[in-house]
């Protein structure tokens, strides 16, 4: 066993290397980075409830269309988190976190099978050091952390294509985990079928079953959720995709193939921090260099898989949400975004095994880590304006300090829309809930940011202000 173990750590040295720089900057000042507000509080009380009231939710979040609910697994996961400290939101936190350094080996260990070892350490540097990635794992929310099944489908689909049936089951799980992590990642299943028309690879009949029932097992808790009320949510959806407006409005649908392609193209960049790149210039070389490596049929892109599955991929999320019934944010196409970053590791990793092109490399990804080094120094380590859940935990604790046990307080804000969320589950977790409406004496108010009211705050921290009642300052 011990020799095995030292083996294990002599052929990955260097992997374990990335996955502790991982762990350090993600779990360092990790109250402070990490942030509380809508969707933080969701998950809190979600865990709250589970824990204080009742342990089976067939539903998690509420989209952003009325009526529509993800699944509730991935806030699941959270819960375990969430007891050992205590049901206080910093669970949660490290729940995430968890998650998103699951999501490095993954990087690691899919970009090894996909591409070779060099492109699996290379994607699971940039999962680790790239500060968007940072910021998505301190966010504890499960559509940022979609990385993860992402590349997992990604594997799978793979598979499929060489002929791979026995993966299909395996498939159909995550297929139905897309609903609790979000159905952003629901157009993956036009990808499959287009893949499907083209290889028509058709497993036997046991496999067939076993992915059927492997689909439906995560969506378990949402059909029986939808049964109770009569498929409200079926009926929402085939309103909203068979509406004339939609179905006619062409010019609209263009703009939106204009739009989203823009988003997808530039987004690399972005998630690289490679800001001063210009338009979609990576996103470009990226593509020619896959399309130049298959055609060539160089390395593992002899195969043509990453390139025509890209291709498919691409456009199916373009096409599926130009007729989406509602904004679409950008965070919607970062599949396809994901798998370009992805990608683009393993070009790099294939270029990092040639003698000519191996400093080139090296000096690349230490320019890399430099950069979202430097963004992590100045928009969090050394950022006195923050407003995350360091700071609204203090808030809360220096009113509980201040309020005397017996009597009745009331809390208002001033702030800006949206900001003041999180506060009334840190008040319920220390046991101290605030009347909901004035009392004559007691009346806190917490100013976000505190530049609406800087003259008169008696306490703050980070960028919250807080003005203590008159009868206590």
């Amino acid at each position: 066993m011990k020799k095995r173990l030292q083996k294990g750590v002599k052929e990955h040295w260097l992997f374990l290397l990335i996955l502790a720089l991982g762990i350090f900057l993600r779990f360092y000042r990790l109250p402070e980075m990490a942030s509380f507000d809508f969707d933080q509080e969701y998950a809190s009380n979600f865990a709250y409830s589970v824990v204080r009231e009742f342990p089976i939710r067939m539903i998690g979040q509420g989209l952003s269309l009325q009526g529509l609910f993800m699944g509730p697994w991935y806030f699941y996961f959270l819960v375990p988190f969430y007891i050992i400290y205590g049901l206080h939101p910093l669970g949660g936190a490290i729940g995430s976190v968890f998650l998103g350094l699951i999501t490095i080996f993954a990087y690691y260990f899919f970009g090894s099978k996909l591409f070779g070892k060099p492109a699996g350490l290379i994607a699971a540097f940039f999962q680790a050091i790239l500060f968007r990635n940072l910021v998505n794992d301190w966010s504890i929310t499960p559509a940022f952390s979609s990385g993860l099944i992402v590349i997992i489908t990604w594997y799978l689909f793979y598979k499929y294509w060489q002929g791979e049936t026995k993966y299909l089951p395996v498939l159909g799980f995550v297929f139905g985990l897309f609903s609790s992590f979000h159905p952003i990642l629901f157009p993956f299943y036009l990808v499959f079928l287009t893949m499907f028309a083209i290889k028509r690879i058709f497993p036997g009949f046991k496999i067939f079953w076993l992915t059927i029932i492997a689909f439906i097992l995560p969506l378990f808790p949402l059909i029986a959720f939808e049964y109770f009320r009569q498929f409200t949510e079926l009926k929402i959806l085939m309103g909203m995709f068979t509406s004339s407006d939609l179905l006619f409005n062409g010019s609209s649908l263009l703009s939106k193939f204009a739009d989203f392609s823009l988003v997808i193209l530039t987004d690399p960049q972005q998630i690289l921090g490679l800001e001063f790149v210009p338009g979609y210039l990576l996103s470009i070389i990226i593509i020619a260099l896959f399309s130049l490596f298959t055609f060539k049929k160089i390395h593992v892109w002899k195969e043509g898989f990453h390139l025509w599955v890209l291709a498919i991929t691409i456009p199916a999320f373009i096409f599926c949400y130009s007729f989406f019934p509602a904004q679409v944010i950008s965070y919607y196409l970062s599949a396809p975004i994901v798998l370009l970053v992805f990608c683009f590791a393993g070009i790099l990793g294939y270029f990092i095994t040639n003698k000519r092109s191996r400093f080139l490399v090296a000096v690349f990804l230490i320019f890399l880590a430099f950069i979202n080094f430097r963004k992590l120094f100045f928009e969090r380590w050394h950022n006195p304006s923050l407003i995350t859940l360091k700071h609204k935990d203090k808030i809360v604790k220096a009113i509980l300090r201040k309020q005397p046990k017996e009597e009745a307080f009331f809390v208002s804000y001033i702030s800006s829309p949206g900001w003041n969320f999180g506060f009334d589950y840190l008040f319920k977790i220390y046991g101290r809930v605030f009347a909901d409406k004035a009392v004559n004496e007691y009346i806190y108010t917490i100013v976000i940011p505190k530049e609406l009211s800087p003259d008169s705050i008696n306490f703050s921290s980070g960028n919250i202000g807080l003005i203590l009642p008159k009868n206590i300052q």
